[in-house]
């Protein structure tokens, strides 16, 4: 060792003082280094330069560097001339050591915040190495519940108490629960109640937090379900939040949303309302994390940080609380499977090699595990990365335990401190195929947590080891791995367009390929398998630019009335043509309703309201339902869709021309009279039609080109708001009815209406199955606008419609109640 680094460091050495790094230093504060032994510690100046004289045969390095670290253990490394053994010291910790063949390898435990480590042999010390816990130390906890009959106990277990020393415990109900649980403590990690069977159903949440002696704060989260027939604890490996099933994605690409506003965050935050109205209840933000070329984000190189150009902090919790406000959720998505090459861990690792601490972070060999046919190996600097399609975005190592903690606290850190709910976890599948119980461990570590949280994996839904204690819902993709994004409408992959079964297969293959994309190739499908369903996505081309509009809307309707969760791309809905990898703005000034320029606004949200207005749509319940004659079968499909006594159906019409197609209905299980009228109600133009019972068995269905239609059968007419209605603000010729506000709203709320000349006026509000809820107004009104406050505090949550008439003018709009 050099004769500045001995003196520096028996000075006070201070890593950020650019003149100690680079001088010697000689007003000695011995009294200043904890780490060094109390015989060192009280060396008086006038033996100085006798034990550095002395130690001249001796040198000590450390060969790492300095270092943000995922893992209290450590090991340090070094070399070690001169000598055989010697002390090292860990802030105030001194742990002797022995070197072999001139190395040494030193278990340490690093506590919380930065530990300075030097290496000693005698008064001959190495340059201190910094390393930094990359979070921090705190109880963890998991709360289970366990039901007998409709007792509940909730027990704590504590998974780690980093700080030891004792824990206080506090419970607490979630004040949003259908009704108090009346919880009662019986120790600290301990609780019960008793659910009587009156009780409201729905899900019960209920909270235990651990705080230690540092003040460490953890929270663990549960719940059970109540119906009237039993209560079911939460199975954290397997179940999901009831919201799931009724969840609408609207992905938002934030960088692209619209650029003339304050901020991108401030511009989404300001279109939420219009979403909401759209019928949207969950928004998917692509990556809010600092990037190092922008665009879609996924080049992340800070899991911990917001992307300034999207906007603040301030302006992203705001945007969630607007959307917590109306009713919405809010997905993050997070990118585990690779980094950018840009991110510091990477360029450390390049510049540094195996004196790097994240030269293991990075996958650097061909393993042979799925998909590795698809690698691809890059070096740079003193680093070989491998990656798979982009060779700026290099694998992460999963078998590194810093990489699993890593990725952990991130995921759980929005969860923790933004309150989102949950996340689209990007490329996943790659994650999955190198290190398969990675996923299993990462739902766990949120599920604990904030257990409502939706997980979807951009991994393949056809495959059943996907929800094995994984993801909630994964991607409509088939399960091969030479072809890894291998969509189940698409039929065969082009660079420069879309070829689905809808436009490049033959009329005459339709429907086979169509009952193949619906059955998993006939295999079916995982017990607790959710499907994400799609027509446009960030990866794939616009619907409408590679079809046209008539098979736009076909495929929109096959695709909110197929069971699992549906996406919308944002500008999906007013037809945008796109490819999401430009670069371009999606919205411009004005409405986005406003800038649809093919008519989509309406037809969606109408779509968006049939799948929040009927149960039948949100359920697993899916049959295929037979269709004649042949040449029809072959390009036809159709389709039940049921909820306890609700029943929907489905016919598509894959071809140019109209057919005229016999439907054979289920009729034994649809608990019909074969001799009773029953009301067959078209759930787009809201004509009914009159069906006796025996007829079902071979109904007669006219269905034009490119066209999906869609009925409820009941026992009476169903009252259906048709995608034409009235938008926002917009009017007959005299007489004008706008949307309630707010919408959704949880209490009480506001309708406009304009009439253009005194007359009678009856404004009454049906619930969706066309019941009368309440007569808001029937009296004669002076013509001008006019207001009336409706008070649904009485009413349960769900979707209502309010009509005017007035001078034979007849308009209904939707509204949501939202509890």
């Amino acid at each position: 060792m050099a004769w500045d680094k001995r003196l520096r460091y028996l000075t006070r050495y201070d890593p950020d003082d650019n003149e100690a790094r680079g001088t010697p230093r000689f007003a000695l504060r011995l009294q200043t280094l904890p780490m060094m032994t109390r015989a060192i510690r009280c060396l008086a100046l006038s033996t100085l330069v006798l034990l550095v004289s002395s130690a001249e045969a001796q040198t000590v390095e450390l060969t790492q560097r300095d270092a943000t670290v995922w893992g209290q253990e450590q090991v340090v490394r070094g070399t070690l001339d001169g000598a055989a053994a010697g002390t090292l010291f860990v802030n105030d910790e001194e742990i002797p050591f022995a070197a072999t063949g001139g190395t040494f390898a030193v278990p340490v435990v690093l506590g919380e915040g930065t530990s300075e480590i030097v290496a000693c042999v005698g008064a001959v010390c190495s340059d201190p190495l910094f390393l930094t816990l990359g979070y921090e130390l705190r109880p963890e906890l998991h709360l289970v519940a366990t039901v007998a009959e409709r007792e509940v106990s909730f027990e704590g277990h504590v998974l780690a108490n980093p700080a030891g020393g004792a824990l206080a415990f506090e419970w607490e109900e979630d004040p949003d629960n259908p009704q108090p649980l009346g919880l009662a403590v019986f120790s600290d990690t301990t609780a019960a109640a008793s659910v009587s069977g009156d009780a409201a159903p729905g899900e019960y949440y209920v909270n235990l937090t651990a705080t230690d002696a540092d003040g460490g704060v953890f929270r663990a989260r549960t719940f059970v379900t109540v119906t009237a027939d039993e209560v079911t604890p939460f199975d954290i490996e397997e179940d999901y939040a009831a919201w799931i099933d009724s969840a609408v994605i609207y992905e938002i690409s934030p960088f692209y949303f619209q650029r003339s506003a304050p901020s991108r965050f401030v511009a989404i935050e300001e279109r939420l309302p219009e979403l909401a109205d759209l019928g949207v209840n969950t928004i998917w933000l692509q990556p809010v994390y600092p990037t190092a070329n922008g665009g879609q984000a996924y080049d992340v190189i800070d899991y911990f940080g917001i992307w300034s150009t999207l906007g603040t902090e301030e302006e992203l919790r705001s945007l969630i609380a607007t959307a917590h406000g109306l009713g919405m959720r809010v997905l993050f998505d997070i990118v585990p499977n690779h980094t950018s090459i840009e991110h510091p861990y990477a360029e450390d690792a390049i510049a540094h090699g195996e004196a790097s601490h994240y030269y293991d972070f990075y996958q650097r060999a061909f393993d042979g595990v799925p998909y590795s046919q698809h690698y691809n190996q890059r070096d740079v600097g003193a680093m070989t990365f491998v990656y798979y399609f982009w060779e700026d975005l290099v694998n992460l190592d999963y078998h590194n335990p810093e990489v699993r903690r890593h990725l952990t606290e991130a995921g759980r850190y929005w969860v923790e401190e933004f309150d989102i709910d949950g996340y689209r976890i990007d490329a996943v599948w790659g994650v999955n195929a190198r290190n398969p119980e990675f996923m299993q461990e990462w739902r766990l570590a949120l599920k604990r947590v904030k257990p409502e949280v939706l997980l979807l994996g951009e991994d393949k839904a056809t495959r059943p080891e996907v929800f094995d204690r994984r993801f909630d819902v994964a991607y409509d993709w088939y399960p091969e791995e030479s072809w890894v994004s291998h969509w189940t409408w698409e039929v065969d992959y082009s660079a420069v367009t879309s070829r689905t079964i809808f436009n490049y297969a033959s009329e005459g293959t339709r429907s086979q390929r169509l009952r193949a994309s619906l059955t998993n190739q006939g295999n079916g499908w995982a017990e607790d398998a959710k499907v994400l369903r799609f027509m446009e996505n960030n990866d794939t081309f616009r619907f409408i630019d590679t079809h046209d509009l008539a098979r736009t809307k076909m495929a929109g309707a096959l695709l909110f009335s197929l069971p699992g969760i549906p996406l919308l791309y944002n500008g999906q809905e007013i037809g945008r043509r796109t490819h999401p990898y430009s670069t371009y703005t999606i919205f411009g000034p004005g409405s986005i309703a406003s800038q649809d320029s093919e008519g989509l606004f309406p037809y969606y949200r109408h779509l968006l309201w049939l799948r929040e207005a009927f149960p039948a749509l949100t359920s697993d319940h899916f049959e295929e339902v037979a269709v004649s004659p042949l040449p029809v079968a072959a390009r036809t499909f159709a389709y039940r869709r049921w909820a306890e006594e609700e029943n929907l159906f489905a016919v598509i019409n894959m071809a140019a021309e109209p057919v005229q197609a016999e439907l054979a209905l289920p009729v034994g299980d649809l608990g019909v009279e074969p001799g009773e009228t029953y009301v067959l109600t078209d759930l787009f133009s809201g004509e009914p039609r009159e069906v006796v019972g025996a007829e079902l068995e071979a109904l007669s269905i006219e269905v034009p080109g490119y066209t999906t239609r869609l009925f409820v059968l009941a026992d009476s007419v169903v009252v259906v708001p048709t995608p034409a209605e009235p938008g926002p603000g917009a009017a007959s010729e005299t007489f004008t009815l706008a949307q309630n506000y707010p919408n959704p709203f949880s209490g009480r709320t506001t309708i406009e209406y304009a009439v253009a000349r005194t007359g009678p006026v009856v404004l009454t509000v049906y619930d969706v199955l066309g019941r009368e809820v309440a007569t808001l107004v029937d009296a004669v009104e002076p013509a001008g606008s006019h207001r009336v406050a409706f008070d649904a505090r009485a009413l349960p949550s769900g979707i209502y419609m309010y009509r005017f008439e007035a001078d034979g003018v007849t308009m209904a709009r939707r509204m949501t109640l939202v509890r």
